[in-house]
Parts: structure tokens; C-alpha cells; sequence
């Protein structure tokens, strides 16, 4: 007659170079030949690298394992089988979450359990993997099925029953069965799995994926099985063995259960002999055996009751015949008591070593758990770095890092651990700071080393010029951004030096520091000197923003508003009215409808129609202590600040958040800066160099 058996493949491939989830396959056979019974695969892929995670797959390993002891030699429905199966792994994975303090995410987790056995293919699981069926037809060709997809799986786990469904039928001889990592779906056609399921046998088939694996080497890791049933012809037998009845079955079931808790974990259980017990045989009147130990401690105990019962004569006479050469503790008796003496000791220091590992065990518990507590939080800071939460992130660093702080780092293990931990929590730090070194900086202008500080002032950035004043020659210089080409433009003879510059709608204006101002017409390059602002004895900058000019008074702690005349800008009036608002220490002014304001201590201030509005700069790493400029425009989404104690450029958008933080060797004094909107560059005055900038 014509039987059927399975014949299994597996696939494993390691390439990640990152250790954030679990990958594994288990089997489990009766024996290597899978026509003497059935066979268990389990495979998982769990997107964690948590502890009790592995100690999570080890209880399902360990249940399958313990019910295949449970029902060896059963005769029973392979379904019935298969059933009773999962019943003891959700038992396990029950009480297995109810003694576990972390508590388990199944979105992470993709777990199935197959079984093969005579002609029927059984599963179940939770989550999802790349899986299909190639069901073999008359024609010799394939038909596709995805199998795990008809298990019902609710979206809420039901942490008493997880594998809550179980499929189970027969495979004929042809059919294949493949199921592995969901990676496998991404590379189903690159690795031409069905192709070669259903023209190679399947242990070549598993050779040739994996080879195709390691040429791509793709970096990640693949784990698979190949079930395939094959039919092979057999002379009919006679059948010697006797089947077994239901109630028969059942006693084996229950012996084989009681052998099974016997092996995998045995308890020691003494039976003591009741005296009176009627129920006891005549053989019971026999001397039970007794074991070394209690002989001697008899023999012990009994010592002080022989001298006791000895009549005085004859202790007399044994005193008078062992005067001083005789001893009732003979070479016998002293080797019980050496023994004793010794068998105790052993019980004391037995016991003494059992309750320290039992003690090292629990304190390695609590810091296994606590060590994990802080892995999850280095976890969630970088996925929520990925997502641009700066806030969320630094607070879930904080956290990770005072756990690892806290932590015993006594044992090399701990110690290797925490190390591992800490650099990944400074690399997440290190993104966090989002440092941009740059390269392409190009110097545009520059003085001798020997020219007085503050010479060049007033930055200004055109489409394709930059200007800057030179306050040594009294002139302004326009510069090509793509020739360097410099074209010099002569002050007013009103002019002193000039300290501030911005850019109106048709031409710059200047002003100096006397409060006289200048315009540079864009159109012709024509200077010309307008009006004398007042109360600009301390001024710190000047905006030019929709007809007026707003001048910053950081000695005062004021901002001055002037609106636009023929001859320049009237008369003066307080932008804020608050008294309460302390601007004092300010240095720099940027407007975009709302006002910025810059103080030297590194805070930044919004304003919207003289009124304060509510705006906190992420922290950054390490914290702004001086500010001397800030920059932005009407439809710019960037805040730029220059910071010339680190030397480099902090790049806010207009929520506060950090976007970059801009350093190259070629900064020194950073003291303004000026763009365009949406432009690729800056304009940057270090010192008395003028440079243009490359941003991000």
C-alpha cells in the first residue's frame, strides 16, 4: 500500500548588524526519521531584544517540549493531538505572565507552532509571517494558499488564551509547506522561493535560498522551514501491535504525565510508614531499610543511653581494668562520629551555598529587570528621535541614564553590559545634538589681521550680492557671491561708522553709531544720507520691516518703532508697553510679523503686536551662554543664531525646535549673520572676514 510522510527543511541566516529583535527556529522530532512520529517546529520572530522576551520563547520551547513527553505513544486523533498541545503552552504562557514584572507587547510578537504528523499538517500562532502553501494539482502544477492567514487571530489578546485558534488537515503527496520570517515577503520574487519550491526537492531548495541569502547579503536576519510530504510504497504487514481502548489510553496518558513532571522537575518527596495503619501486610512487620544517616545518628543518639543502662559494678570494674589505657569511643565509634560531624558540615555548607545563589539569583533578577527598564528607554528615545521629538527624546535619555547609573557594576558581565548600554545612549546624544560640520565655507572679503575689531559691520545679503561696511576706509562694499568681483561704494560725508544694516524693498539702509542713517539704493548703488534717528545711544540693531524701522535699545530694554517719512523715518514710539518685560542685555532684532528677540545670555524672546507670546527653544547640547545675532524672514522656516563662544550657528524652526547646529574651522568671532529667504547660504561676519556660508 501507498503511505505518505513529511520531510523538513530548514533555513537560517544571520546578517544583522544590529541586535534589536529575536530570530529563531526550534524542531522537535521523535527521532531523525520523521515516519516514526510526529515532528514540532517553532518558529518566531520578535521585534524586541528584551529579556523576557528570550525567557518568553524558552517557556513555549519548554511546554511543547514537555506535552511530546506527555503524549508519546498516545493513539489519539492528530487534531485531539495537536489541540492538547496548545492548551499547555497557553497554560505555560499564562503562568509564565503572571510571575513575569515586564510586561509583554504581542504587536512585537510573531510566533507559530506546527506540527506534522501521519498525513496532517496542524497549526497555530499569533502575529504574521511570510508563509505559503503549494498545493500540488493533477497537472503537476501549484496552487497558492496562504495558510496562517485563515487562523483567527482577535486584535486584543487574550493573555489566558494567545493561541486562541488552530488549523489542521491533510497534505498529499506533493504538496509543500513554507513559512518563515516576514523579511522572506520583501525578497519572494528576488529569491524565487516558489520557483524553486516547486522544482527542487526541498532540502535543495532550502540549500539554494540560502545561498541566494548570502550572495544578496542582505543585512538581516532570516530564519525558515520547508515542510514537504512525499508517498512511499510499502508491502503490507500484519499488525501485531494491540491498539489500545479509550479507557486504556487514558491511563497512559495519565502515567505518562506523572513520568514527565518526575523527569522534568523532580521533587523531593519522603514517605513516612504510619505505625498503626491497618490497612499494611503482613509484610510490613519486616525492618524497613535505613539509610547511613539515620544509622549513625541512632548509633549517636543511643551513646549516651548504653553508658546510662550499665550497672555501677560494672562501670567500677571497667574503670579499674582501663585505668588510664582503656576508652568507651573506639576506633569504630569515632569513624561514625567523624562521618556524622562531617555529613553535617556538609549539610550546613550545602545549604549555606544553596541560599547564596538563591540570593545572587533574586539580586540578578532585580537588575535584570532594571537594566531592561533602561534598554526600553534608550529604545523609545530613539524611535522618538526618528519622529523629531527632541523633548521626549532628551527626557527618555535622562531616564534610561539615572537607571544605568544606579546600577551595580561589580561583575565583568554587568559591567560589559552597562558599558554596551552607555555607548548607545551617547550615540543617540550625539544625534540628538544634530552637530553639521561644514565643508565649502568660501572667505568673500577680509582685513589684515592688524585692522582695528568691528572695521567690517552691516552684513547684507542679496540674491547675488552680498554688502558689508568697512568703517576703516568709509565705504561700502558690494560683493559678487559668484566672482567675488568687489565694487566699493563711498559713505555720505554725514556718515560715522557704520554698526547696523537691513534690507528694505528697494535699497539697504545703514545706520551708524549716532543714530544717523544711510540708504544704498539697489537699482544704481547711490548712497545717500537720510534723517538722524533719536534715543539711539545704545542702540543694539535695526530691522527694517514693512515701512518702518525698529531699532533695539539693549541698554535700556527697549524696542523703538520709527515709521517711513520722504526724508527717512519720524518720530519714535515704544513697540512694548509691558513695563514688566525685560529686554536689558539684548543684541539682536529678526522679524517675520512676529518680533525675535536675542539676548546675550542665549534666550529668545517672540512678540506679536508688542505682546509677548509663548516660545521655548529646545535645550541643546551644550546650552547657548552668548548670542550676538539672530536672523529670519517673512517666509523663512528657519531661525538662524550666531554663537560665538562655541563658534557655530544654531539653526532653530519656528516652533523652537533645534534643526542643526553648523561648525567649521573657518569661524572665529561670529558676530552677524544674514540669508535670504529659503536660500542655500548665509552671509557670516567673523571678525573682520565676511563668509559665505553653505546651510543644510
Amino acid at each position: 500500500m501507498s503511505e505518505t510522510f513529511f520531510r523538513l527543511s530548514d533555513i537560517e541566516f544571520g546578517n544583522s548588524p544590529s541586535n534589536d529583535k529575536i530570530v529563531g527556529i526550534f524542531r522537535f522530532d521523535q527521532s531523525k526519521n520523521l515516519r516514526q512520529g510526529p515532528c514540532q517546529i517553532v518558529i518566531a520572530e520578535i521585534n524586541s531584544s528584551l529579556y523576557a522576551y528570550e525567557q518568553l520563547l524558552d517557556v513555549i520551547n519548554a511546554a511543547v517540549e514537555q506535552s511530546r513527553a506527555l503524549l508519546a505513544g498516545m493513539t489519539m486523533d492528530p487534531f485531539a493531538r495537536f489541540e492538547k498541545i496548545v492548551q499547555k503552552v497557553n497554560e505555560a504562557i499564562t503562568d509564565f505572565q503572571d510571575k513575569e514584572p515586564t510586561p509583554i507587547n504581542w504587536g512585537k510578537v510573531n510566533i507559530f507552532i506546527i506540527e506534522c504528523h501521519k498525513d496532517q499538517l496542524c497549526i497555530t500562532g499569533r502575529g504574521h509571517l511570510s508563509n505559503m502553501f503549494l498545493q500540488k494539482a493533477d497537472n503537476n502544477d501549484f496552487k497558492v494558499f496562504d495558510l496562517c492567514g485563515s487562523l483567527e487571530q482577535p486584535v486584543t489578546v487574550d493573555p489566558q488564551k494567545v493561541f486562541c485558534s488552530l488549523i489542521c488537515g491533510d497534505m498529499k503527496a506533493g504538496d509543500i509547506f513554507f513559512i518563515g520570517t516576514t523579511n522572506f515577503d520583501r525578497f519572494k520574487q528576488e529569491l524565487q522561493i516558489k520557483q524553486k519550491l516547486s522544482e527542487l526537492p526541498s532540502v535543495s531548495a532550502a540549500v539554494e535560498i540560502k545561498h541566494a541569502l548570502e550572495a544578496s547579503a542582505v543585512p538581516d536576519d532570516f530564519a525558515a522551514a520547508i515542510v514537504s510530504c512525499h508517498s512511499e510504497d510499502k508491502a503490507s504487514a500484519p499488525i501485531a501491535e494491540k491498539k489500545m481502548g479509550g479507557m486504556e489510553s487514558m491511563r497512559n496518558l495519565h502515567e505518562n504525565e506523572q513520568k514527565t513532571n518526575t523527569t522534568l522537575a523532580p521533587v523531593i518527596n519522603p514517605v513516612k510508614l504510619l505505625k498503626n495503619d491497618s490497612s499494611m501486610s503482613a509484610e510490613s512487620d519486616l525492618p524497613m531499610p535505613v539509610s547511613p544517616l539515620n544509622n549513625l545518628l541512632d548509633k549517636i543518639k543511643g551513646f549516651g543511653k548504653h553508658r546510662a543502662n550499665q550497672a555501677p559494678g560494672n562501670q567500677t570494674m571497667l574503670r579499674n581494668l582501663n585505668a588510664g589505657h582503656g576508652n568507651y569511643l573506639d576506633k569504630g565509634k569515632k569513624k561514625y562520629i567523624i562521618i556524622g560531624i562531617s555529613a553535617l558540615a556538609i549539610i550546613i555548607i550545602g545549604y549555606a551555598v544553596w541560599k547564596h545563589n538563591q540570593t545572587a539569583a533574586a539580586q540578578q533578577a532585580i537588575w535584570d529587570s532594571s537594566y531592561n527598564q533602561a534598554v526600553d528607554y534608550r529604545n523609545q528615545a530613539e524611535s522618538s528621535l526618528v519622529y523629531a521629538k527632541d523633548s521626549q527624546t532628551r527626557t527618555e535619555i535622562d531616564m534610561s541614564e539615572k537607571i544605568l547609573t544606579g546600577l551595580d557594576t561589580s561583575t565583568a558581565d554587568r559591567k560589559a553590559r552597562a558599558q554596551k548600554l552607555s555607548t548607545e545612549i551617547s550615540q543617540i546624544k550625539e544625534k540628538l545634538r544634530k552637530l553639521v560640520p561644514l565643508s565649502g565655507v568660501t572667505e568673500l572679503y577680509s582685513l589684515p589681521v592688524t585692522s582695528p575689531d568691528n572695521t567690517l559691520a552691516a552684513p547684507i545679503m542679496t540674491e547675488k550680492y552680498a554688502y558689508v561696511a568697512d568703517n576703516q576706509l568709509k565705504q561700502v562694499l558690494k560683493i559678487d557671491l559668484a566672482t567675488k568681483e568687489t565694487k566699493k561704494i563711498a559713505y555720505p560725508s554725514k556718515m560715522g561708522d557704520v554698526k547696523f544694516g537691513s534690507l528694505g524693498d528697494l535699497s539697504i539702509v545703514f545706520m551708524d553709531d549716532k543714530g544717523q542713517l544711510m540708504a544704498l539704493t539697489l537699482a544704481n548703488d547711490q548712497a545717500s544720507e537720510l534723517n538722524k534717528l533719536s534715543q539711539t545711544s545704545s542702540t543694539s540693531d535695526l530691522v527694517v520691516y514693512n515701512k518702518r524701522a525698529y531699532v533695539l535699545d539693549g541698554q535700556s530694554g527697549k524696542i523703538l518703532r520709527y515709521t517711513k517719512t520722504d526724508a527717512g523715518f519720524g518720530s519714535a514710539s515704544r513697540y512694548i508697553q509691558d513695563p514688566s518685560i525685560d529686554l536689558v542685555g539684548a543684541v539682536g532684532l529678526a522679524i517675520d510679523s512676529n518680533v525675535y528677540v536675542a539676548k546675550s545670555n542665549g534666550q529668545i524672546l517672540k512678540f506679536l503686536s508688542g505682546k509677548q507670546e509663548t516660545f521655548s527653544p529646545i535645550a541643546i547640547d551644550p546650552p547657548m551662554s552668548s548670542v550676538s545675532s539672530i536672523w529670519t524672514d517673512l517666509d523663512d522656516p528657519r531661525i538662524m543664531v550666531t554663537d560665538p563662544a562655541e563658534k557655530r550657528i544654531v539653526i532653530f524652526d519656528k516652533n523652537g525646535l533645534l534643526t542643526a547646529q553648523l561648525t567649521s574651522n573657518e569661524f572665529g568671532v561670529l558676530k552677524d549673520i544674514k540669508s535670504r529667504t529659503n536660500s542655500k547660504q548665509a552671509v557670516v561676519l567673523s571678525g573682520n572676514r565676511l563668509l559665505l556660508v553653505p546651510l543644510p
